[in-house]
């Protein structure tokens, strides 16, 4: 069951994604080709700033939602789903009032005429956009990830027609914040008011939740905030406030926003299953929780599949990618994109263990791991930016990426058991260097567009060539894999099975004479 759950939430998640993907890609490329590295950069600080504020509205409250609905209806008790749900949603609505009224009185006094009035925009969306946190993280806690595309539809499809007039008709910093609005807005409109009709028609019951809810909720949502403090520092790029002050030149945050954003966009897909699989491990928990170990083991190894082939054969083609989309004038980016590729694949593997830790109420060792990795974080980029610039933050980066990442880890292994497919990914690793390598042998000798086509042609034919020659899959793997192929039309789900089934190892088999 949780095979085809998770696949089904793997599809809705990923089409959601791909779409926003796709128009974040499109949009970012005109606005930074427009405005060029040196403008590009205030704009990138402002947002991020006002990102920053949005951010701590997503975590506390709505992953409690998340958390303890996602354990009721596993449970089957959806009477105390449904008291979570409203109960959690007014008080977030309450607390979003609170902060844009702060945001928007601090904007007032405080920020630079120029850009008061993007700032207003960018503060007024936070209302809608902390709302709307609660309604996804309800539809994810249900297992029900397609009650989220409509609303992330829309809402892109507003971003996406507003920003390109902005870029077109030059509105400016004005015209992006105001796109920025509008879409946070419409995702409320279309995504909050379905949701709250759908739980509203579940049994209220009759039974108080359990006496202790109140003060596990309460825990919870104190150790998410925490965490999301501490995540601020070294999952969100807290280095760009690093490079506004030690950095004089201005670019280095473009060139940096702009190499790393391109890598985190490896990570699609990762996000998508891991974002399907957390929800499953958090219904899980209320389900039967002595299989968790095993599912997140599991995690990771589809995880891995997904994510180290695509982040390893990047490395050599991410210089190319640069140029052909973003142009010349963002050449000081070139190096930040070759190494981006490899220091923010960590990040890939953080979705399964995260969600583990939060089922079994034990965020403690995700705090932990985070203020270590901040501390490597803020140290390495203060000691690098001055003299390498976006460089140095990169490098800090992925050096707090790689601590947080692999302490989690850690402590998952020694206390709950997981047990990793150590040989499968040190075959995997070999074999994606190695179609990296032949990536690099023809990109390294042609010019931009011709090594960016030439070398990804190489690379998958190197790639599944020996994916085949050593059988990457087990026959377990083509059970999943088909679960997904099976939901296509028969025309094609035939000949992806037996695609699959080309890379999988067979299954031993032995018999008896009689």
């Amino acid at each position: 069951m949780n095979s085809k759950t998770i696949a089904r939430n793997t599809a809705w998640y990923g089409l959601e994604n791909l779409i926003g993907f796709g128009t974040s890609l499109i949009t970012s490329i005109a606005i930074a080709r427009t405005l060029g590295p040196t403008k590009m950069g205030y704009i990138i600080y402002v947002s991020w700033l006002a990102s920053i504020v949005s951010r701590l509205g997503s975590v506390g409250i709505p992953e409690t939602t998340r958390k303890y609905m996602a354990e009721f209806i596993g449970g089957g008790n959806y009477s105390s789903a449904r008291f979570i749900y409203f109960r959690t949603f007014f008080i977030q609505t309450a607390l979003a009032a609170l902060a844009t009224l702060g945001a928007t009185l601090w904007v007032l006094r405080d920020s630079p005429a120029e850009y008061r009035v993007a700032s207003l925009l960018l503060v007024f969306g936070i209302l809608p956009a902390m709302s709307n946190f609660v309604s996804a993280q309800a539809n994810v806690a249900a297992e029900n990830l397609s009650a989220n595309l409509p609303a992330s539809l829309a809402s892109t499809a507003t971003y996406f027609i507003l920003t390109l007039a902005a870029v077109v008709l030059n509105w400016g910093v004005n015209g992006i914040a105001f796109a920025m609005f509008a879409m946070r807005l419409v995702d409320f409109l279309v995504r909050v008011f379905p949701t709250m009709r759908r739980i509203r028609s579940w049994d209220s019951g009759h039974d108080h939740p359990p006496a202790d809810l109140r003060a596990r909720m309460t825990s919870f949502a104190i150790q998410s905030v925490m965490g999301m403090l501490l995540a601020l520092v070294v999952w969100d790029r807290s280095e760009l406030f690093l490079l506004k002050h030690l950095s004089t030149d201005i670019r280095q945050v473009s060139f940096y926003s702009v190499a790393f954003g391109l890598a985190e966009r490896l990570l699609l897909f990762p996000t998508i299953f891991a974002a399907a699989t957390g929800a499953s491990i958090l219904a899980q928990y209320g389900r039967d929780s002595s299989r968790l170990p095993a599912m997140v083991a599991s995690s990771a190894r589809y995880l891995a599949l997904i994510s180290i082939p695509v982040h390893v054969i990047a490395v050599p083609l991410a210089a190319p990618v640069l140029l052909v989309l973003y142009g010349k004038q963002y050449v000081g980016a070139l190096v930040v994109a070759t190494v981006a590729p490899l220091l923010c694949l960590p990040k890939a593997f953080l979705g399964p263990i995260q969600s583990l830790f939060e089922s079994v109420d034990q965020q403690k060792y995700f705090i932990v791991a985070t203020i270590i990795a901040s501390f490597v974080d803020i140290g390495v980029a203060w000691l690098l930016i001055p003299a390498h610039g976006a460089l140095g933050a990169c490098i800090g980066s992925g050096a707090a990426q790689i601590t947080a990442v692999g302490l989690m880890w850690g402590a998952g292994i020694r206390k709950y058991k997981i047990r990793l497919p150590w040989a499968f990914l040190c075959k995997l690793t070999a074999i994606s260097t190695t179609a990296s390598l032949a990536a690099y042998g023809l990109a390294s000798h042609l010019n931009a567009l011709e090594g960016l086509i030439a070398g990804s042609i190489a690379s998958i034919l190197v790639f599944f060539t020996l994916a085949y020659i050593f059988k990457m899959l087990e026959p377990e793997d083509c059970s999943r894999f088909k679960v997904i192929s099976n939901a296509l039309p028969r025309s094609l789900a035939s000949p992806i099975n037996s695609m699959i089934d080309l890379f999988a190892r067979r299954m031993e088999t032995s018999s008896t004479a009689v």
